[in-house]
């Protein structure tokens, strides 16, 4: 018999969703690292004749908004490692209710049921 936790999880669904968010992590930490040496080329590399200073800033903004976001994502990803370490995986955080697995395997970072991460969003809109 499978030992399943109380959001429903068995240990090969918290193995596989530990290493879709391991991979996950690696190809952002990669893509930022991408990133931040782009930024740098820009920063030292452009021909002032080729590049009009204002698409020079422009798309040094760009870069550094994606990196940004990656960071947010990473660190959403190391929070739902930890929840997986310490057994909280698949709770929601606002009402203690078991996440459904449909939604872990959608959005493995979340941290909230659906109805609560609605709940949220509606109150944090400005």
């Amino acid at each position: 018999m499978t030992k399943k936790n109380k959001s429903g999880e068995t240990e090969a669904h918290r193995e596989a969703l530990t290493r879709t968010l391991l991979d996950r992590r690696q190809e952002l930490v990669d893509q930022v690292a991408r990133l931040e040496d782009d930024l740098r080329r820009l920063d030292g590399n452009v021909d002032p004749e080729l590049l009009e200073k204002g698409q020079e800033q422009a798309m040094a903004r760009v870069l550094e908004r994606l990196d940004e976001h990656d960071r947010i994502e990473i660190a959403a990803i190391e929070r739902a490692l930890e929840r997986i370490r310490r057994g909280h995986y698949g709770i929601c955080e606002a009402c203690n209710e078991p996440i459904p697995l449909a939604r872990q395997e959608a959005v493995p970072t979340t941290a909230l049921c659906r109805p609560c991460a609605e709940m949220r969003e509606t109150f944090e809109r400005p």
